[in-house]
């Protein structure tokens, strides 16, 4: 997340807001990322700082209360757990959805890198129509999905600095191309890659007509039985 907004301060955004919880751990530290020196600090302190650092001359902005997102353009989610990017759970859009605040989903899990789908509130796919195109496909899913939330252990995951890096490159593309008012590729779509190939394979994500966003009012076709061309991502 750190790396997204200084790569979206650093390419003239004006207002970047980064909010993260804890502090600061030796494996936070990546080059281009958090510092070493950071250690110990609160994560959204750090992480402001970079953003500051990425955009010289601007004068620090107070941040925000925490709120529903309804006074900004868009909201990158990216967290550390890389399953909330590749499963996103829909309760934790649900203000994002009600403010009408559109979202972009970024993440790493085990050796497969997520961005998208970038969700456009009552017009594109949400984490809701996500979930439900995959149980339509697989029944197992939902049962498989709780499994994986409750089996997590509580070890730091493994992740590949080159593919979190590429991660949050694409993922400040897509983001810089949404807010210059042009088409982004991630409506709609989730890219994904894995090492070591590095090929990035795109799917496409449906409004469910049955998820209550309301973008599936207008899906058409038996779209949610087919299938999504294969991708390199996790099992299951």
């Amino acid at each position: 997340g750190a790396v997204v907004a200084s790569l979206l301060a650093g390419a003239g955004v004006g207002r970047v807001e980064v909010r993260d919880g804890g502090q600061v751990r030796p494996w936070d530290v990546a080059p281009g990322g958090l510092p070493a020196e950071s250690i110990g600090e609160r994560r959204d302190t750090a992480a402001r700082r970079m953003v500051r650092q990425a955009a010289p001359g601007r004068p620090p902005r107070q941040s925000p209360a925490e709120g529903d997102g309804a006074d900004l353009s868009l909201v990158i989610i990216a967290p550390r757990d890389g399953l909330d990017a590749y499963a996103p759970a829909p309760s934790a859009a649900e203000e994002l959805l009600a403010s009408g605040t559109p979202h972009l989903y970024a993440g790493v899990i085990e050796g497969t890198g997520v961005v998208g789908p970038l969700v456009l509130p009552g017009t594109t796919a949400c984490a809701e129509c996500l979930f439900r195109q995959r149980a339509d496909r697989d029944p197992t899913w939902p049962r498989m999905l709780a499994q994986w939330r409750s089996g997590q252990s509580r070890h730091v995951p493994a992740c590949d600095l080159a593919l979190s890096t590429s991660v949050a490159g694409l993922a400040a593309g897509h983001a810089l191309t949404f807010l210059d008012g042009g088409p982004s590729a991630c409506s709609g779509v989730r890219h994904t890659a894995s090492v070591p190939g590095f090929e990035w394979l795109s799917s496409p994500i449906w409004p469910h007509p049955s998820c209550s966003c309301g973008a599936g009012v207008s899906v058409k076709g038996d779209r949610l039985t087919v299938a999504e061309k294969p991708h390199a991502t996790m099992a299951g």
